[in-house]
């Protein structure tokens, strides 16, 4: 927190992983180079809200990534109860998914970790978390659903950035936001899966979103991502959260 704020922020080394083929940033490595940029109010994007979990198996694999996202965003605030929260929230969702066996240890850490404040430690287990439900995913040939942990993790990370920079704009901090080209291989990929992997309404929205989004993340003639943008950035993540939230 103490390193003064980069001219820019250079988006090239942040850490990726690659999801058949795309590669989309990691939430924890977006959250550190906003750190860059100087206290930010992380306890203001502590939702607490609540999963309610249904027979959709593909939305809780969307979910699940929103979840680790939010564990990382009560990290950031050092929020013990709402890391613990998440904690068992990543258990239940596992759970659903079929690999809570996979993830137990992980979940516990998280847990064991907020009680302690060891927060560096509760970002390493989070992280792990996503990996290791993602590598299962795809050892159950689930690969769809490893795309969707991937993309909701990304989203709702998205969601966090955007609502931080709509409350205090900084051009170095929505700098971040520029991803058109992650966008339209998002998008590829999303439009590559069969529809039955991704049944239901929300998934609709879920296109939607990403295609609405795209022109967003442009820079404007000025070379920068304007308050405007980030501000509808901010609305639609917003609102597709709360649906896949089932709020």
């Amino acid at each position: 927190m103490g390193e003064s704020a980069p001219k820019k922020i250079n988006l090239n080394q942040l850490k990726v992983e690659v999801i058949q083929d795309v590669v989309i940033p990691i939430p924890q490595e977006i959250f550190a180079s906003l750190d860059k940029l100087g206290q930010q109010s992380w306890r203001s994007q502590v939702t607490g809200t609540k999963v309610k979990l249904d027979t959709n198996r593909a939305r809780t694999a969307l979910l699940f990534g929103m979840v680790v996202a939010d564990g990382f965003i009560a990290v950031q605030a050092e929020d013990r109860d709402e890391v613990k929260r998440v904690g068992r929230q990543v258990l239940e969702l596992a759970g659903a998914l079929g690999v809570k066996s996979a993830v137990n240890e992980h979940a516990l850490s998280i847990i064991e970790g907020a009680n302690a404040g060891e927060w560096r430690a509760v970002k390493h287990e989070l992280d792990s978390t996503r990996e290791t439900v993602i590598q299962t995913m795809e050892e159950m040939r689930d690969q769809d659903f490893a795309t969707l942990v991937s993309i909701g993790g990304w989203l709702g990370g998205t969601r966090a950035l955007a609502s931080l920079m709509d409350a205090n704009y900084k051009e170095e901090g929505a700098e971040l936001l520029h991803q058109p080209e992650l966008l339209a291989d998002i998008i590829r990929r999303y439009r590559e899966m069969p529809a039955k992997s991704h049944p239901g309404p929300l998934f609709d929205q879920v296109e939607e979103t990403l295609v609405n989004l795209k022109p967003l993340m442009k820079k404007g003639a000025n070379g920068n991502i304007s308050k405007n943008s980030v501000t509808k950035v901010k609305q639609l993540t917003g609102a597709l959260s709360k649906a896949a939230y089932g709020n």
